[in-house]
């Protein structure tokens, strides 16, 4: 989403409805613009029914039927209930156990969410991964501890084998074996389907094993802290497949013509998901808690942020997995601020759904350039996806427990919500143009980021054809923050939005001035440059364009004395360089005046001033006097009437100027005396040794003195 400030239109906007935008009050700031144009831009929104396609468009989409899970904090697991094709089993996290749901199409608007049912209470934390046995039975793992427990169709439950691991993190059934990805040493474990003849079929460098895929006879891993992918099967013992820069390899799935990989990658280095999983469950991608933050909710550390990627390799009609160790990975999908929870390959082509720890999103992926939002579900995370028997999508939640289907029927009415726009202060807001068709619009405004009961109520915006674009305008309270949503008809798209504001101005802030006297270095031999530096530190508060009027007068005289020295150019940068050559000594005071002027025009303008301390033009050069030659040493008197000394040197017969020493060890008041001892070797006779003291402003006096030796 971008904030344009100032004027900046697109070419569809009328010129009439332009002249039309200007700020109605006197206390409005310039004219801005919230613009909406690509898929990142909607995604930042909610959508209900609709899918933000990733082209940019926000089109009807599938609407989601959502089923209650009571009892629970979040839904970490789901596997489809291979004897109803319409329900699923969901396993739970904060209270470990089994639960299940059957979810249909969409009924009616109003009625009562259908309600998963418990099938099993289980130890531990969370359930952490599930399968289903060739006769129907479930397999679930729990957190912490290497148990895996059969539960039968009426909730029994008993022990189907105990490993010695601390995490499970998949199982998958492969070839008439159950291979086990655990945790903390990176193992991966193969067991016949009664729990029997456990056998360590990949011993890994990495800590844990978080993803299993079946590729023809072999299976493939993602690992974590590494992030790499390995190959295990009769004739390889963990090949690299591939090595990714990131934390985890999260999720693997297989789609025609290749295998594709989810990818989180952490800010803080040291840190997984699996790490944060067995400190604290709300930390971790793993549970669906937000990617922001101390991972660990007892350490009291900095925030940890994370990005997600999708990646693919083309595999071949065989699925070679030897070219996913050769061939290109291309980037399908990146994501900042969230991480990848889950993947599901699409029920043909190259499609796999992705679910997401950011505002409950599940993305539909296709290709690099084909990228969609096809769910935006209620809670916070989406956690986990499976597939149900009868092929639609189950879509389970963190931070708030839920279950949904996403079902290929279209939403019957589909919604698209902005994310909360800041405009930075509190705004009048003008006209909206959207680009698009079938679409109705409705806005509020209110003083906080998250809408509540301040918020005004949701207005209807009236929208009229005006050129290729539909255009309406917000009568709202004059309020921060700003609301819109648009509801698309069958058929309906949106392509572009952009909303005018104008924030009420705030008075730029001159902080200081501070007045430099020229420059010059300790052994320059000529007067500086007779400019004196004007320097100042100025804030737009609210990121105005800002100009600056420099002006000075004699310390100690009145308002009418002040003299302008940049005249009617206005200044731009925060410095001016005074020229001095026909100034007159004296004390003088500089006043900047900081102006938004080109943000605002000249009618509605704000200004801040300030006035800097005294400061002196000198323009007198010291004096030298009482000088007394014996031998090689002598001494004087430097003195100036204007400021302090600065520094006292000799020449001797036209040589370069060297330091002399002050009396009292100190240059620091308007008259000092000094000494110096001519340098040896010198020839014998007499010399001429030029004198010159210099003060603070950079004036020169001289005076020069015959030695004999």
């Amino acid at each position: 989403m971008t904030v344009r400030s100032r004027m900046s239109f697109r070419t569809y906007v009328p010129l009439a409805a332009l002249l039309a935008l200007a700020p109605a009050s006197a206390g409005a700031g310039g004219t801005r613009s919230f613009h909406l144009g690509d898929f990142d831009d909607f995604d930042a929104g909610e959508a209900e029914g609709a899918a933000i396609e990733g082209s940019g468009k926000v089109t009807v989409g599938l609407l989601p039927a959502r089923g209650e899970v009571k009892g629970a904090a979040s839904v970490f697991s789901c596997v489809a209930d291979p004897k109803d094709k319409g329900a699923a089993y969901l396993g739970t996290a904060d209270r470990s156990g089994v639960q299940r749901i059957k979810l249909t199409t969409p009924s009616k608007a109003g009625a009562a969410e259908p309600a998963a049912s418990k099938l099993a209470e289980l130890p531990g934390a969370v359930v952490s991964a599930m399968t289903t046995l060739p006769g129907g039975d479930l397999l679930a793992a729990t957190l912490p501890g290497g148990t895996i427990h059969r539960i039968d169709a009426k909730g029994k439950v008993s022990e189907f084998a105990k490993l010695q691991v601390e995490q499970i993190w998949a199982l998958v059934p492969h070839e008439g074996r159950l291979y086990v990805g655990t945790g903390p040493k990176g193992e991966l474990f193969s067991l016949d389907l009664n729990g029997k003849d456990p056998k360590v079929v990949l011993d890994s460098d990495e800590k844990d094993i978080l993803a299993v895929l079946p590729v023809g006879k072999d299976v493939v891993v993602g690992t974590s802290p590494g992030a790499k992918v390995l190959q295990v099967g009769p004739a390889s013992d963990g090949v690299l497949v591939h090595d990714f820069a990131g934390d985890e390899v999260r999720a693997l799935a297989l789609v025609d013509g290749g295998l594709v990989a989810a990818v989180n990658d952490f800010t803080d280095r040291g840190l997984s998901s699996v790490q944060a999983l067995t400190k604290n469950l709300n930390r971790t991608s793993l549970v669906g808690q937000p990617a922001e933050g101390s991972l660990d909710a007892t350490s009291g550390g900095g925030g940890a942020q994370s990005s997600a990627d999708l990646f693919f390799v083309a595999l071949g009609a065989k699925r070679d997995l030897a070219r996913a160790s050769e061939a290109t990975w291309e980037s399908w999908l990146h994501k900042d601020k969230q991480y990848f929870t889950g993947l599901l390959a699409g029920a043909k082509g190259s499609e796999v759904l992705v679910s997401a720890s950011q505002q409950g999103k599940v993305y539909r992926v296709r290709g690099r350039r084909d990228v969609a939002t096809v769910a935006d579900l209620d809670e916070r995370q989406a956690t986990a996806l499976c597939r149900l028997g009868d092929g639609a999508v189950l879509a389970a939640t963190g931070d708030g427990a839920g279950a949904y289907r996403l079902a290929a029927a279209p939403a019957q009415k589909a919604r698209y919500r902005t994310k909360v726009l800041d405009a930075k202060q509190p705004s009048t807001f003008g006209a909206v143009y959207l680009r698009g068709k079938g679409v109705t619009l409705r806005a509020r405004s209110g003083p906080s980021e998250e809408p509540d009961k301040r918020w005004s109520e949701w207005k209807p915006v009236t929208l009229k054809k005006e050129g290729d674009a539909l255009a309406g305008a917000l009568a709202l309270p004059t309020r921060r923050f700003v609301e819109l949503e648009v509801t698309l008809a069958d058929g309906g798209e949106l392509r572009d939005v952009q909303l005018f504001y104008a924030p009420e101005n705030l008075a730029p802030l001159v902080a200081g001035v501070d007045v430099a006297r020229p420059e010059f270095e300790l052994g320059d031999d000529d007067e500086p440059e007779g400019k004196l530096t004007i320097k100042w530190k100025a804030e737009a508060r609210d990121d105005d364009d800002l100009v600056y009027e420099v002006r000075v007068r004699p310390e100690g005289t009145g308002d009418k004395e002040w003299i302008s020295l940049s005249g009617a150019e206005p200044v731009t940068k925060k410095e001016y360089k005074w020229d001095l050559d026909s100034v007159p000594d004296g004390v003088y005071e500089a006043q900047i005046i900081a102006s938004d002027e080109p943000s605002n025009g000249i009618a509605r303008a704000a200004r801040d001033e300030v006035v800097s301390a005294p400061f002196v033009v000198d323009h007198r050069r010291p004096a030298i006097d009482g000088v007394k030659v014996s031998g090689l040493s002598i001494t004087g008197t430097a003195s100036d009437e204007g400021g302090q000394i600065h520094d006292v040197a000799f020449s001797v017969d036209g040589g370069p100027f060297r330091a002399a020493s002050p009396s009292d060890g100190l240059f620091d008041t308007g008259r000092e005396g000094f000494q110096l001892t001519l340098p040896e070797p010198l020839a014998p006779g007499r010399h001429r040794v030029v004198l010159r003291a210099r003060d603070a402003f950079g004036n020169i006096g001289s005076h020069a003195v015959i030695a004999d030796k």
